[in-house]
């Protein structure tokens, strides 16, 4: 009859046992990697954008539409009731392409394609004829 002799540390852990405790720390940490990367991906990511790129989209948005007003001295831009108008379809605008109830809820990853949106922004078409319309 042969005898297996297992070798006992001197902590008094055999070496199985020390292998499972390795093993079960590699899977803590695997776990606590994976909590980790969902956090910077949230951060880099999906968290909402810094306030002063907030009110840096704000000022291009303003630009944009006293542009297609026709600049501040237009009647369309002086006819106030008809400006705030403009300006409120321009912000529902930007939220219903972003799906976001507030500006300040924009996400991070967002935040270039927001600077390109306002670059290329423009009235709809029956705002356009307004305008021209108004600015006689």
């Amino acid at each position: 009859m042969t005898h297996e002799v297992v070798a006992i540390q001197p902590s008094g852990l055999t070496q199985e046992d020390i292998l499972i405790q390795v093993l079960q720390t590699q899977k803590e940490l695997k776990q606590n990697q994976e909590v980790l990367a969902g956090d910077v991906d949230y951060l880099k990511n999906e968290q909402p954008i810094n306030p002063s790129i907030c009110l840096e989209l704000e000022n291009l948005r303003r630009v944009k539409v006293i542009m297609a007003l026709g600049g501040k001295d237009s009647q369309a831009y002086k006819d106030r009731s008809f400006a705030s108008q403009v300006f409120r379809q321009a912000a529902k605008d930007f939220k219903e392409f972003f799906r976001i109830p507030r500006y300040d809820l924009l996400k991070k990853k967002d935040e270039e394609r927001a600077f390109d949106y306002w670059k290329s922004w423009e009235p709809s078409h029956n705002t356009k004829m307004e305008i021209k319309t108004i600015n006689g």
